[in-house]
């Protein structure tokens, strides 16, 4: 099982918003009907504070943009960005070498 990519590319989960996070946090739910994959630990999380919900999630949108198909529904194919097999691994390009 593979975690979702949580940054604020397109592929992933910019359309959250703090209240949407917060919620999703506290009921393991998104949306309050999609159930979070058993490797988001939102369990460790859900008894926090509103601001430290708040502060993680400005902390989420401050990270850079990373373009990470995952999905844990798909069969896990290999993964040229990350070397793993997951959901949509075969999707993924290869970084370019430096």
């Amino acid at each position: 099982m593979a975690s979702a990519n949580i940054t604020q590319d397109p592929s992933d989960i910019p359309y959250y918003t703090e209240a949407a996070f917060i919620q999703t946090i506290r009921t393991g739910k998104v949306g309050g009907v999609r159930v979070l994959s058993a490797a988001t630990p939102w369990i460790c999380f859900k008894t926090m504070t509103d601001a430290d919900l708040r502060d993680i999630f400005a902390y989420l949108r401050s990270v850079r943009p990373v373009k990470h198909r995952v999905n844990n529904t798909d069969p896990p194919m290999w993964c040229p960005l990350c070397g793993r097999r997951h959901g949509l691994g075969e999707l993924n390009l290869a970084r370019a070498a430096k």
